[in-house]
């Protein structure tokens, strides 16, 4: 019997494992630390853009924004693949039924009808749209990046998008007896900037007890000239607000939180569903952020802050945990459900299932590509090379350098196969960079 899908996506979600505890203030976190219990968790899981539209397109299609030629919000994934090309669609086919619910293409809206007809079998779902604050409720100003507002009265909980989104997925767990398996999408808003929740989320966290990494001042960061007027750094982290950075911490940790507890509602209403043996379940985000290092709050760059996601699969027939550390990609995600689903891999696909490691085998050599509208990167082994369009190139070792302060430079043994390979895979995809001669 084929299994359910229940396909779980947060967004702007870093690989919160690696920063639990680095900041002084543990993140709180209690159902994805549940899920993983139980779950398959892909330690060095990455994005291949570090931006939601993009990200969202390549995971979607199976396909990496060099393939797709998509690199910002703007364009839709539907004006460079037909919609019948998405693996949601090969699920539908193979007789699925097929339900939205959330943000997982990109944007918070329903899909256009012709789309959402293709690909799903249940009606649009909208839920709030508004990406600021839900109109007529009473708020309080914590402060921090985008003013840190959230919600005083319990009684508006269920006006946040992530309260509809997971109460509409604990509705359908709950009523879905039809005889066919489900694709089941759940697409929640956190921890997206503005970073509003209900305000009980920011008293789970003292912004005082947040300190910098003592790294981030004793070792400072390389100069990036390329990207500075691309992603600038924040004013206030510039000017060393420490205050400022504080709450900011606060504010993202806290949409965090929020994220985890609509989580929980729905790994709840699964568990009392008649679903709960048969349903693979599949956590991801689009891609990550920045927390203040190099005067940064955002995404956007090329750095392992923007890139690292969390990836976790929970297979109810073997809820053994296991840790992989082997690099793989959001990529990976379209073909390990079809493979689950005992269907053929997408043609032309940029990705590999990851059935074989949830059995065992690794591939701890496999290298992983990114890019932007600044350049390419390559994750291979422990290092991370990124190569600009003006030919700059950066090195680093990411298993001892998290923060990616030392660049290890041209001279270093691995800079060379790591930028022939990095080049061979943008020759391939026919993605331009800068200097390919190893000189620029």
């Amino acid at each position: 019997m084929k299994k359910n899908v229940l396909l779980v996506s947060f967004d702007d979600l870093l690989a919160y494992w690696r920063y639990r505890d680095v900041f002084g203030e543990p993140l709180q976190v209690p159902n994805l630390d549940r899920l993983c219990a139980r779950a398959t968790v892909f330690r060095n899981a990455y994005a291949q853009a570090p931006i939601c539209g993009p990200s969202r397109a390549s995971f979607m299609s199976g396909l990496s924004p060099a393939t797709t030629g998509i690199f910002d919000n703007r364009t839709s994934i539907f004006d460079r693949v037909p919609d019948r090309a998405l693996w949601p669609f090969r699920l539908k086919e193979a007789g699925y039924f097929n339900s939205s619910g959330g943000k997982v293409h990109h944007g918070y809206g329903a899909l256009r009808r012709r789309h959402h007809k293709t690909l799903y079998h249940d009606n649009q779902k909208r839920f709030d749209p508004d990406m600021h604050f839900p109109q007529g409720v009473e708020k309080q100003k914590f402060g921090g990046h985008r003013g840190g507002w959230a919600a005083t009265d319990p009684a508006d909980d269920h006006r946040f998008y992530d309260h509809e989104v997971s109460t509409s997925a604990a509705t359908f767990l709950a009523g879905f007896d039809a005889a066919q398996p489900f694709y089941r999408e759940v697409g929640f808003y956190s921890p997206h900037g503005p970073f509003y929740t209900p305000a009980r989320f920011r008293e789970l966290y003292d912004p005082d007890r947040f300190q910098r990494p003592e790294t981030w001042d004793r070792n400072g960061f390389p100069d990036e000239p390329f990207i500075r007027d691309r992603v600038p750094p924040n004013p206030q982290l510039e000017a060393g607000n420490t205050g400022w950075w504080q709450q900011s911490l606060r504010n993202y940790f806290s949409a965090v939180s929020h994220g985890d507890y609509h989580l929980g509602r729905v790994l709840d209403a699964l568990e009392a569903s008649p679903h709960a043996g048969s349903t693979l379940v599949v956590v991801l985000s689009d891609h990550g952020y920045h927390l203040g290092d190099r005067n940064r709050f955002s995404k956007f760059t090329l750095f392992e802050q923007s890139l690292a996601v969390p990836l976790i699969v929970f297979d109810p027939a073997d809820p053994t945990p296991r840790t992989v550390d082997d690099p793989v990609a959001l990529l990976d995600v379209g073909p390990t459900i079809l493979d689950y689903a005992g269907l053929a891999p997408i043609e032309g696909c940029d990705g590999r299932s990851l059935l074989p490691y949830l059995r065992g085998a690794g591939d701890p050599d496999r290298a992983i590509t990114s890019f932007s509208n600044d350049g390419a990167t390559v994750r291979q082994d422990r290092h991370r090379l990124i190569r600009y369009h003006d030919g700059s190139v950066q090195l680093f070792d990411v298993e001892s350098d998290l923060w990616q302060q030392h660049d290890l430079g041209r001279d270093d043994p691995a800079f060379a196969p790591l930028d022939a390979e990095l080049r061979r895979v943008c020759r391939a995809q026919g993605f331009e960079i800068g200097a390919t001669d190893g000189t620029g």
